[in-house]
């Protein structure tokens, strides 16, 4: 991998994990929007041509015990992956 990749996957890695950590979402009662926030990340770094997999993979890792409300790979890969094949199309 380049470092200029390298450096690109850091930086979304970064945004992933602040919006992963906050806890606003879940002290204002609407733990669903840190997700919509989190997969809307997610596709623009995709759309960047970043694997967003490898973004999401250790986020997952880390916070799923203290985010229950994250979807797994799979159920994320759902979202993101048929949005990806139709802005393929485009």
């Amino acid at each position: 991998m380049e470092s200029k990749d390298k450096e690109k996957l850091s930086t979304w890695l970064t945004r992933c994990d602040a919006i992963a950590g906050s806890d606003l979402y879940v002290q204002i009662g609407h733990p669903e929007d840190q997700v919509t926030l989190l997969l809307a990340t997610l596709m623009r770094a995709a759309a960047e041509g970043v694997d967003w997999r490898e973004i999401y993979r250790p986020i997952y890792e880390q916070w799923h015990t203290r985010r229950p409300h994250f979807p797994d790979l799979i159920t994320m890969a759902a979202e993101i992956d048929p949005y990806r094949s139709r802005a393929n199309e485009t």
